[in-house]
């Protein structure tokens, strides 16, 4: 891919429960499968969605794309962990080999998969 082209970005949140970096995901505080780990060490929110990979965080795309994944993503709010970002549901075998080259399907095909 030229540095030229654009990546398809996709949003750093937890496909669960939509949690971010340092934030409660869907349902909040109350809802925080953590949150007893989050009252016991004074902070006011969970550890949120972040990465556990052992890289150096040195990549800035690292799970921001399909051909960049983070493969140890972990949510400190619903306890979803895996690879990120997770491809949809009802992708054909040649988007999901192609998902991972780099291609941007097209508007109405990022709709229908729910992209934004």
């Amino acid at each position: 891919m030229s540095s030229d082209e654009k990546l398809m970005i996709i949003t750093w949140a937890c496909p669960k429960c939509g949690a971010t970096p340092d934030e409660h995901g869907k349902g909040g505080r109350d809802s925080c499968e953590y949150l007893d780990n989050v009252l016991s060490s004074g902070q006011k929110n969970c550890g949120g969605f972040i990465c556990e990979c052992d890289e150096d965080g040195s990549d800035d795309e690292h799970g921001t794309s399909f051909e960049h994944p983070c493969t140890n993503a972990v949510c400190y709010h619903c306890g979803w962990n895996g690879k990120f970002p997770k491809k949809p549901k009802g992708l054909h075998a040649w988007e999901k080999k192609a998902l991972d080259a780099g291609w941007i399907p097209p508007e109405q095909r990022r709709k229908e998969l729910g992209f934004k």
